[in-house]
């Protein structure tokens, strides 16, 4: 007797959901032969017992830095357990441990060596976790690096999105010199540091350079070619058979490459949206038309997520022009801006920046995309001034739902924008 869920649907196209999560460790890295052996040959000394090697991994976001990465340390893991096994009396321990930086830091901000140590303790822990405050910094730095020395061995510690650490890069500098230094006895300490932002190596200190780019493996982009034969085997066994062809594999490729710097995440969550998008309209199989839809609803989320990463007073900003914007009123001058900004912030029980310390928070979300300005010259009569209105990547609904899932503490406050212009001395009583 077949379901009668009302979640059920009519086709079923995915098997397994699991295959298309950043979580998931494919049982082979495609695609990536000359930066694998690069990135083996990095790894190959502590397999051997010697000293590690500090590596700097960067390259476009999606373009496999780190599925490689986990890949090799599941490898090397289980070849050093079975060459303990072969070699009683001749045991090389080994451990590793990742963070990803970018969930450390605030939104548009950037992590502290504080906040890494931190993250470091509490994933090298069993139990108890530390605190993110309340601690000196001497005092988390000595808890981890007991913690290290308790595990002894070697211990490969990956900063992932490592170009979210701050001007404060003092942990980059003393782990991996942590033995030398005297801070750890019994444990040899390597770093691998990833990054998408090409110019982070070039803004390092020099001393920090040298010991976190003593090896430096850059992962390109994937070609369009590349894509398909890495999300075609992906979907052969994520997806049902005869659910999708070459054409809908080809096009996700495509549009990854055009639109997203030839990521394999982005043509992966593609070909998934894609998939779900035809189980819903319950047709069978995949058609270019759903991978369409697909593209539409990622960017649609990707543009609200971004606004949602933007801090307090920029979100603020971005509502303060979308209710202008769905009120008609825009393009809109910096004065009703901050008129409307200084209600919401108000409502949100912050304290509204000045009229010049807003500017410069809307002059950089025109330079980041998501408004648009206008320079406006009117003479000896009414001068020169800016104008501002949503860019064309930006809607109303997309501030709306980004301001829903952020953390603000504001409900749904009406604005008289009426009464907002007049008070600017932008309309007439």
């Amino acid at each position: 007797m077949g379901s009668s869920s009302i979640f059920e649907d009519d086709v079923e196209i995915i098997r397994n959901a699991d295959l298309f999560t950043e979580e998931h460790t494919p049982a082979e890295i495609l695609c990536r032969d000359d930066v694998m052996q690069d990135y083996v040959n990095a790894l190959k000394p502590v397999y051997k017992g010697r000293p590690p090697r500090n590596a700097f991994l960067y390259g476009d976001t999606g373009v496999g830095k780190t599925a490689a990465t986990k890949y090799l340390l599941q490898e090397l893991d289980a070849d050093i357990d079975s060459r303990n096994d072969d070699s009683p009396g001749d045991e090389r321990g080994f451990t590793y441990v990742r963070v990803n930086c970018q969930n450390l830091a605030p939104a548009d901000g950037t992590a502290s060596s504080y906040q890494v140590a931190i993250a470091l303790v509490n994933e090298l822990r069993d139990g108890e976790t530390v605190s993110s405050t309340g601690y000196a910094a001497r005092e988390v730095y000595e808890m981890l690096y007991d913690e290290l020395d308790d595990i002894g061995g070697t211990v490969l510690i990956v900063l992932d999105e490592v170009d979210r650490v701050g001007e404060s890069d003092t942990l980059l500098y003393d782990l991996p010199r942590a033995r030398d230094i005297g801070y750890v006895e019994n444990t040899r300490i390597g770093l691998i540091g990833i990054s998408n932002d090409y110019t982070f190596r070039s803004n390092l200190s020099p001393k920090v350079r040298d010991t976190l780019c003593e090896t430096e493996i850059k992962f390109p982009a994937y070609t369009a070619a590349e894509l398909e034969e890495i999300i075609e085997a992906r979907a052969e066994r994520a997806l049902h058979p005869d659910t999708y062809g070459k054409e809908v594999l080809s096009l996700c490729a495509a549009l990854a490459v055009r639109n997203s710097s030839g990521s394999a995440r982005r043509a992966m969550d593609l070909l998934k949206q894609a998939a779900e998008h035809a189980e819903n309209e319950g047709h069978v199989p995949i058609e270019p038309d759903d991978v369409y839809a697909a593209k539409e609803e990622l960017d649609y989320g990707d543009m609200v997520e971004s606004v949602a990463d933007q801090d307090q007073h920029k979100q603020l900003i971005l509502l303060a022009v979308a209710r202008l914007d769905a009120d008609g009123r825009t393009p809109v001058r910096t004065k009703a801006i901050h008129a409307a900004y200084r209600r919401l912030a108000q409502a949100a029980g912050d304290d509204p920046l000045s009229q010049r310390g807003m500017y410069n928070h809307l002059t950089r979300l025109d330079m980041l995309g998501f408004l648009h300005s206008y320079q406006n010259n009117e003479g000896l009569r009414g001068g020169q001034y800016n104008t501002y209105e949503l860019s064309e990547a930006l809607t109303v609904a997309q501030v709306r739902d980004a301001i829903a899932e952020s953390e603000l503490p504001l409900e749904d406050v009406s604005l008289d924008i009426d009464r907002i212009l007049r008070d600017a001395g932008l309309l007439e009583s």
